[in-house]
């Protein structure tokens, strides 16, 4: 299933390729389709095995704030 993860603090490239390395590697069954630094998005495919508390979790110890799920 498509996500769209709404994320507050990304601000450059280096921020965009942490985001995926850790989405991609650190939780199983997560695929990184996009992520748009300028419109604070992320969009995922995950399969539903994945709990959105490890997303914001991952999310969060980057520094950044998972604010909405769509």
């Amino acid at each position: 299933m498509s996500k769209k993860l709404l994320i507050e603090g990304m601000k450059c490239k280096h921020c965009k390729q942490n985001l995926k390395e850790a989405l991609t590697e650190d939780i199983d069954g997560v695929e990184v389709l996009d992520i748009s630094i300028e419109e604070g998005y992320a969009l995922v495919n995950m399969n539903q095995d994945v709990h959105i508390n490890d997303i914001k979790n991952i999310v969060e110890d980057l520094g950044f704030k998972l604010i909405d799920v769509k």
